[in-house]
């Protein structure tokens, strides 16, 4: 392109406008871009034209175009202002009204785009290299990788390799280097790769990568106005994604170009991921790896191939692929495996009480893709639904995903034995075909139930009775059980005991055990029990058991039976006795001893004058005297014999005083008063 005067000197007032915009480490640029009236440029998916000028040619009117032709924003700019795109709150790149050259009526326009961080803390080893991801902001970028050639303490000497060149520079710690893109004609994108190095030692160098926000390298004048060469034709760039999926690996993908096939092939999986590319004949092209988070740009093949993740555990990864424009991505038909599994809260449950919990899993665990899944129960004879039924169709089940767990509750309604399952899965293939799978051999369900009882008691008394009445020591008791149902074998109690409840007055075993009783089956207890004390003894008894399921319980029964052991009842009635003949002095006696003094002459002269009618009259009865006369006669007697001991001891006190002299003969008046004791003694 000619440089005239004017246009430098344009460029040289420009330099001293003040920026409106600012950015933390700069901008890349695309300068000294000339527009006619009417005329446009292209930049990645945006047309910018210059649609008008005022008549003055002091001002330009600027519109911008997407790839379909619709308008985008447009704006009358003066020199030295800006038109951010797509718009002012989220601009990707700004195009700058340079100068209005009125003299020539044409423009000079910048595409200015902030620098944006790519990658923080880029850690590349001495002889190592980093590449930089295929896209960036959703747009193609071109294969460039940094390679550091040597490190330093303060300093490392890194290659940039572009695709049509390779830039060598050394750059040192705290300090950054920029690199320009080449783009159709004499025009360049700069700088378009900003690196900073943070750091750096003998062993490795510490990079932060930059790239304009919209990075593209698309640019194209209108007609006649291109010039210079490019590194590639840009109808065989590998612009268009083609496939956007996941990859297994050792799995191939097709992509055809016109006449022309490329197969790409997964060989590993893992942070650096293996891909061949053959040609339609079968032919190696290249073996490559990508390391996940970037792309790789083929220059033997139009193709670019990205990896943004990946998964060890099911060896795959999630691919991009792009082509040229025109190209196509043949399908990989893949099968799924469905599973599908049933199970319940138990196998054995009670009826009138007890529900029953089923639950389905679905699973896929094969790398297709299952559509319009849908499950099939039944609900078992014997039973019905005791709750709404969840979810039963997935209109597509991933690999290696399960469908939420269905859960339904079943009632029972008889007791028996049932099948639950087998649970049926319908679904459709990747191709469309139609396909199901069941969860194989069926569960064994049983209900049970507790037949109705009854408990009946008796005691013996010559003959069986609820109520008995006895004298004796002990009673014999018998308790009758009945078990009342239809079906033995699922109706039913076992290990049951029956306790009964004894009075104090009793004694006997309380525990009597009963064991199994199956429905329509009747037991019968018999006991003899000792009777302690008299009682209107009443017996109750409670009997524990466990049902079919071998959980306890405990069911009581009052009044079974009824033991009266008391004496008869005694009736008392007032009836007027007479004593006899030979009781009616005794009891003449006892009657004026229990009077006080009067009613007891009162009543003694009644009797007399009673009994005197009926004494015979005799002579003078000698002895009441005689025997006062005795009684006179004993008492004198008695009288002087007292008095006579009492004098008798008065002597003897007397003559224990004196003191007996050692030897000798005593004294006469001793000897004369000891005779006159002795011959008193005698007398008496």
């Amino acid at each position: 392109m000619k440089k005239l005067p004017l246009i430098m000197m344009g460029l040289l007032i420009f330099s001293l406008v003040p920026y409106v915009e600012s950015a933390s480490v700069g901008k890349a640029s695309i300068d000294q871009v000339m527009l006619g009236l009417g005329e446009s440029v292209t930049f990645g998916d945006y047309k910018i034209q210059f649609a008008d000028v005022d008549q003055a040619w002091t001002q330009a009117l600027i519109k911008v175009y997407a790839r379909d032709g619709s308008l985008v924003t447009s704006k009358v700019l003066p020199t030295g202002y800006s038109l951010p795109v797509p718009d002012a709150q989220n601009p990707i790149f700004y195009v700058r009204v340079s100068w209005i050259l009125a003299s020539n009526q044409k423009i000079l326009i910048s595409l200015e785009s902030d620098l944006e961080l790519v990658q923080g803390d880029v850690n590349i080893t001495k002889n190592g290299e980093y590449s930089l991801p295929y896209k960036f902001n959703d747009v193609v970028i071109p294969a460039i990788k940094i390679k550091v050639t040597n490190t330093y303490d303060n300093k490392a000497d890194v290659q940039i390799k572009l695709p049509y060149e390779t830039v060598t520079q050394t750059i040192f710690e705290g300090d950054h280097y920029g690199v320009s893109y080449k783009l159709n004609g004499d025009f360049q994108y700069s700088p378009y790769l900003y690196i900073y190095l943070k750091n750096a030692t003998t062993n490795y160098a510490v990079f932060d990568v930059y790239l304009p926000k919209y990075p593209t390298t698309v640019f194209q004048l209108g007609e006649g106005e291109t010039g210079g060469t490019t590194p590639s034709a840009p109808s065989a760039e590998p612009t268009e994604l083609v496939y956007n999926d996941i990859m297994y690996e050792g799995e191939n993908l097709t992509i055809t170009l016109n006449e022309t096939s490329y197969t790409v092939k997964l060989n590993t999986v893992g942070y650096y991921s293996s891909f061949s590319v053959f040609d339609d004949e079968n032919n190696l092209i290249k073996t490559f790896e990508v390391r996940r988070g970037t792309g790789y740009i083929m220059s033997e093949a139009p193709l670019a191939v990205e990896v943004l993740s990946y998964e060890s555990e099911y060896k795959r990864a999630y691919v991009r692929i792009y082509a040229p424009k025109g190209a196509e991505a043949t399908p990989i038909i893949r099968d799924p495996e469905i599973h599908v599994s049933i199970s319940a809260s138990s196998t054995a449950l009670l009826l009138d009480g007890d529900e029953l919990l089923v639950f389905i899993d679905v699973e896929n665990s094969g790398r297709g893709r299952a559509d319009n899944v849908n499950v099939v129960a039944s609900i078992p004879t014997g039973f019905e639904l005791g709750s709404e039924i969840g979810t039963w169709t997935l209109s597509t089940l991933p690999p290696f995903t399960k469908m939420p767990v269905l859960v339904y509750v079943l009632k029972p309604t008889q007791v028996g034995r049932y099948s639950l399952g087998p649970v049926v899965v319908k679904y459709h293939d990747e191709r469309g075909a139609e396909k199901e799978e069941d969860s194989g051999k069926p569960i064994q369900i049983t209900v049970y139930a507790l037949p109705k009882l009854s408990v009946t008691g008796e005691a013996f008394n010559g003959t069986w009775s609820t109520y008995v009445h006895t004298q004796e020591k002990t009673v014999k008791l018998k308790f009758t059980i009945s078990a009342e149902g239809k079906d033995p074998k699922y109706e039913f109690i076992k290990n049951a005991t029956l306790q009964l409840e004894l009075p104090d007055s009793m004694d006997g075993e309380v525990k009597l055990y009963v064991g199994d009783i199956k429905a329509g089956e009747t037991k019968t207890l018999e006991s003899d029990y000792a009777i302690l004390k008299a009682d209107n003894a009443i017996i109750n008894a409670k009997l524990v058991y466990q049902d079919p399921l071998g959980n306890w319980h405990e069911e009581s029964f009052g009044n079974l039976v009824v033991v009266n052991s008391l004496p008869p009842a005694i009736e008392i009635k007032e009836v007027k006795v007479y004593p006899a003949p030979d009781e009616l002095p005794s009891y003449v006696n006892s009657t004026l001893a229990e009077l006080d003094n009067d009613s007891k002459v009162t009543l003694a002269e009644a009797l007399q004058n009673i009994t005197l009618a009926y004494l015979p009259k005799k002579g003078i009865s000698w002895w009441p005297i005689l025997a006062v006369l005795f009684i006179i006669v004993s008492a004198v007697l008695g009288y002087n014999y007292v008095d006579l001991k009492s004098k008798y001891d008065k002597a003897l006190k007397e003559l224990g005083r004196k003191k007996r002299r050692p030897g000798g003969i005593p004294k006469k008046e001793e000897a004369q008063k000891t005779e006159e004791i002795q011959s008193k003694e005698e007398q008496l």
